[in-house]
């Protein structure tokens, strides 16, 4: 079996493997990214939509890969009463992930990453109970690609990192089941992403319709999946589409899972780091990953040049980690699971009740943290969950 080495070994190369490859390369280290399929960025398992604030922290925006910008969001509860939400400052936008991930890639080639598309890894390699590597196929032939470091960014319970011996797995009613449909020729607000609440449409979730062009939208559903049988979420979005749009043109499916649980606690093992999805880096109130995906990667790929260069790479050296990506995801998404557990406890009846007073906000006034203020004065039974959440 061909043998090859390098200093840092990223599998996966979404936002977070991406990122990782590029920042690990900015520092110096030999790095090399792997990709399963053979178009980074396809097939998209996404709902696109990010902050614009948020991204410009790690590049300028591009036109090519920003389908729409949103001036705003509509909530709807369960009896139809629209919420309209203002940004509050912020700049929100829908993109064409493909060629988004595709950037992100071209990034981490312009660092100086080397990039492998159709590469399938199929295992670790580990010495002294350290990953020192791993092992792949590429058009039916086998290689060994010995590393100083693996990140791993392979997704929802990333096979890495259990091959590594971390417990990446999700509980059920940790876990959104998606589906998501890309549709054409319908009339909407198109300016606008809606959001559509209830646990008849989504138990355990909901719906959305980010806008894609003036006719077309990605319109997706998460429900939980300790809350449904197979095959769920297909039927109640395609009930939803037909009630709310007919039979528009289909253009694009996909489907997949999105964790939806706290974060690994360590997200390390000696030689290998853990990004993204693949550490249950993602929201678990939205559902959101991308930015907090290119953050952990970020810090990992920095983290791992540093301690290749320093011939350090076990679990004392790599729990540095933990503090690198507390403030921004940590601490944000432990506090978001909590906020996401008692939200859950609401009945549809009360999402409606919520909804009507929410209304009496003036429209100008209406921000996400004003609206859960008068949510929570409208919802006595949360505040002890919500405090508890924040303290």
């Amino acid at each position: 079996m061909p043998e090859e080495f390098f200093d840092v070994v990223v599998v996966g190369a979404g936002p977070g493997g991406s990122m990782a490859a590029k920042y690990a390369a900015d520092e110096g280290a030999n790095t090399l990214l792997l990709e399963r399929d053979a178009n980074i960025g396809l097939p998209v398992r996404c709902g696109e939509a990010v902050g614009i604030n948020n991204i410009r922290n790690f590049c300028d925006i591009d036109s090519r890969w920003v389908a729409a910008e949103i001036e705003g969001m509509n909530m709807y509860s369960p009896d139809g009463t629209a919420v309209e939400v203002s940004q509050d400052g912020q700049v929100g936008a829908v993109l064409e992930r493909s060629l988004f991930d595709r950037y992100l890639a071209e990034m981490a080639a312009s660092s100086g990453a080397s990039i492998r598309t159709r590469t399938n890894v199929d295992g670790l390699i580990i010495k002294a109970g350290s990953v020192k590597g791993v092992t792949a196929s590429r058009f039916g032939k086998k290689v060994k690609i010995n590393a100083g470091m693996v990140i791993a960014a392979d997704g929802v319970e990333s096979r890495l990192g259990r091959w590594a011996g971390i417990r990446t797995q999700i509980a059920a009613h940790d876990l959104e089941s998606a589906y998501q449909i890309v549709v054409s020729g319908i009339e909407y607000d198109h300016t606008r992403c809606h959001f559509y609440f209830g646990g008849e449409n989504s138990p355990g979730g909901y719906i959305w319709v980010f806008p894609k062009g003036e006719t077309t939208a990605s319109i997706g559903i998460g429900v939980e999946v300790s809350l449904c049988s197979p095959g769920d979420a297909y039927k109640k979005l395609d009930r939803f589409i037909k009630h709310h749009y007919g039979n528009p043109a289909v253009i694009g499916e996909m489907a997949g899972g999105v964790p939806c649980a706290r974060p690994i606690k360590k997200p390390y093992a000696d030689g290998l780091l853990l990004v993204g999805d693949a550490a249950h880096h993602c929201n678990p109130l939205t559902g959101g990953g991308i930015y907090t995906a290119m953050v952990s990667g970020r810090e990992a790929g920095k983290l791992a040049a540093k301690s290749v260069a320093d011939g350090d790479t076990s679990v004392n050296k790599l729990k540095e980690f933990d503090k690198l990506i507390d403030a921004d995801i940590v601490k944000v998404h432990k506090r978001a699971y909590r906020i996401a557990v008692a939200v859950g406890k609401l009945s549809d009846e009360d999402m409606n009740n919520t909804a009507a007073e929410i209304n009496a906000i003036p429209a100008d006034k209406r921000s996400l943290k004003n609206i859960f203020l008068k949510g929570l004065i409208a919802q006595p039974k949360l505040v002890i969950d919500v405090m508890a959440a924040f303290l």
